[in-house]
């Protein structure tokens, strides 16, 4: 689709800020991870799984789940896999 020159200048500016927003965002995450990992590493050291600071209260235990293995049913049998299999359709956004 060709577009105006104002609407292509409006787009670049909301590309340009949605690139700088991914990464601000990606450095948040980072620093978010870092702390987490610092809190997690002083409990683990000290052998607890709980941890009072002020007001709050850290958690930090081991948890166990069960999950579906759905690989290893379709290694089993894959006829029975395809026929649980559910299609779902859905619009992706990327920016190349």
């Amino acid at each position: 689709m060709k577009l105006t020159k104002k609407k292509e200048k409006y787009f670049a500016e909301k590309i340009e800020m949605i690139k700088e927003l991914e990464q601000q965002k990606k450095q948040t995450e980072e620093a978010l991870k870092d702390i987490k990992d610092e809190i997690k590493s002083f409990m683990d050291k000290n052998k607890t799984t709980e941890l009072e600071v002020g007001v709050f209260t850290v958690h930090y235990a081991e948890t166990k789940t069960e999950r579906f293995d759905s690989k290893a049913l379709k290694a089993m049998d894959e006829e029975l896999y395809s026929k649980f299999l559910k299609t779902s359709t859905a619009k992706r956004f990327s920016i190349t």
